[in-house]
């Protein structure tokens, strides 16, 4: 009887254009001939080009593997073994996971007869060479950086907000990251590029000016934000700009004429400034350090620089307290129309009619940065939604409860994903540390680094805020309908401080969405029983 055709799925992964590249040409070719000599059949061929290792962990393998453990595929094929990771650790992950589920890999350059113990101590050895290799290459590019340090550059040479490589170069319009690479490579043979050293730019560099003044004269930074968007500029990514954009790159202190290290990287010894490998927080300014870089300064003096700190110092250092509600529904009324999807905040206001009359509003915080063009939402409506609420459940019957009991009863069955969120931290947080090796071994550029770099910290922070949640939640309970029927006898004596404490224990979100000023079908109550399991609230 014959063997089996072993059917094998050929991956190909080229990180980025280089000179010692191996070329999908090549990894396609040396795949196709080593299948061929071994009698089996590719069925399908996967390239990753311009793309590093973590995105093969992320986005491929869990397809590849899928498509193996329905049997559309016996295995996978690549040029190297470490063409499945980019460390030892992931790749083995990788490949035992694949071999964990009856399948094959298979290298078509690296024959270890994988069915023995000296044949895997083998192909483990291999990927731990790769990997030292990279380490080594990796400790040359933290020196490289303490250079750039010595001769006053950033760590890397992406163009800061606010300036630009040279005053002969184009400056582009707001693109995509591809743009970003074809435009370096026009730099390469620009003199005045090579140096390293930002000038202003125009438009820009004043604009970053006017941000460290007006901030420091206290002017709120989303008004500065709104100011800069009205007035057309964009980041350099294309996105509208936000007073969390400006945070960012006014706490680099890039256009005080500084260079933020940490206190360690102050001995320009091999350690890599944190800067490079994480972004700063609000609660991190006193996490660094600013050096005096080889750049010209946009702002007008040292006072404006020292202004800036001191508020940012302060904005961290505010101690909690409670804040007195100013009305029932302060903290619960959110705006859905605008895109965003979580749902943004809304704020009480004013607005003034046609003769001059006065309407109190609920209004969407977007609006400022001019991403939301929703009509003011009635204060007097959602009060008005609210009280009726109340009232429905203060005359329940019981069919209302035993539908609201029947949803929370489908909650309970929710698993346990503790240790999902816990195990997905842990594969995250490997994965951002190897993306500095990755980028040492040049096998992505530094706008690719910047972007995935956040990319990550962002996924840990929602991971982690997932796990906060499965490890506090718990199943809500639904008030009865006494407790109701007493708030509406004190409602009626009770200060908007207390009816609002009184909402929050059976509220979670009044939404808002886009309609007649007074129409009250616009508004829909979710009460904290029905708040998605997801959710987490602000600690």
């Amino acid at each position: 009887m014959p063997s089996k055709l072993l059917r094998l799925i050929l991956y190909i992964r080229v990180s980025t254009a280089r000179e010692d590249m191996i070329s999908p040409e090549l990894q396609e070719h040396t795949g196709r001939k080593y299948a061929a000599d071994i009698g089996a059949a590719i069925i399908d061929v996967i390239y990753d080009l311009d793309l590093d290792g973590h995105d093969f962990a992320k986005r491929k393998i869990g397809a590849i593997i899928a498509r193996v453990a329905s049997d559309e595929a016996d295995g996978v094929l690549v040029y190297r073994y470490d063409r499945f990771g980019r460390n030892t650790e992931l790749s083995l992950t990788n490949i035992r996971m694949l071999e964990g589920i009856g399948g094959v890999a298979k290298s078509a350059t690296e024959h270890f007869d994988t069915k023995t113990a000296a044949g895997r101590l083998a192909r483990t050895n291999m990927l731990g060479i790769a990997e030292f290799q990279r380490d080594i290459i990796g400790e040359n590019w933290m020196s490289t950086h303490a250079n750039r340090l010595r001769n006053g550059l950033p760590h890397h040479g992406a163009p800061r907000f606010g300036y630009w490589y040279c005053d002969t170069c184009p400056m582009p319009k707001p693109r995509s990251p591809r743009g970003v690479r074809r435009e370096h490579k026009k730099r390469e043979t620009c003199e005045k590029c090579k140096s390293g050293i930002q000038i202003p730019r125009p438009r820009y560099g004043p604009a970053l000016a006017y941000a460290y003044s007006e901030f420091s004269d206290g002017k709120p930074l989303t008004r500065v934000a709104h100011e800069l968007t009205l007035d057309g500029l964009r980041t350099y990514g294309g996105h509208i700009i936000t007073d969390k954009s400006l945070l960012a790159a006014m706490d680099t202190g890039f256009g005080a004429g500084y260079l933020r290290v940490t206190p360690g990287a102050q001995s320009w010894a091999d350690e890599l400034p944190e800067s490079a490998v994480d972004g700063i927080g609000i609660a991190k300014i006193d996490r660094f350090v600013w050096i005096p870089g080889a750049h010209r300064q946009v702002i007008e003096s040292e006072d404006v620089w020292e202004g800036y700190l001191e508020r940012r110092r302060a904005g961290t250092r505010i101690a909690s307290h409670k804040t007195r509600a100013k009305y029932p529904a302060s903290g619960l009324v959110f705006c859905i129309d605008c895109g965003d999807k979580q749902g943004k905040a809304m704020r009480a206001g004013s607005s003034r009619g046609a003769r001059g009359s006065k309407y109190l509003t609920w209004r969407c915080g977007n609006i400022d940065t001019g991403q939301c063009n929703h009509s003011n939402a009635s204060r007097e409506a959602v009060d008005s939604v609210i009280l009726k609420w109340l009232l429905e459940w203060a005359k329940d019957d019981g069919t209302a409860r035993a539908v609201a009991e029947a949803a929370v009863s489908a909650e309970k069955q929710q698993p346990d994903d503790s240790a999902h969120w816990s195990a997905e931290i842990t594969r995250l947080k490997t994965l951002k540390k190897n993306l500095v090796r990755m980028r040492a071994a040049e096998e992505i550029d530094q706008q690719e680094f910047i972007e995935q770099r956040d990319e990550y910290a962002a996924e840990i922070a929602a991971a982690e805020a997932k796990l906060k949640r499965s490890k506090s939640y718990r199943v809500p309970t639904i008030p009865k309908r006494e407790i109701f029927q007493g708030l509406m006898t004190e409602w009626p004596h009770l200060d908007d401080d207390t009816k609002r404490a009184a909402l929050r224990k059976v509220i979670w979100r009044i939404t808002a969405s886009r309609g007649e000023f007074h129409d009250e079908g616009r508004y829909k109550i979710i009460p904290m029983w029905e708040r998605p399991i997801l959710e987490v609230e602000a600690s």
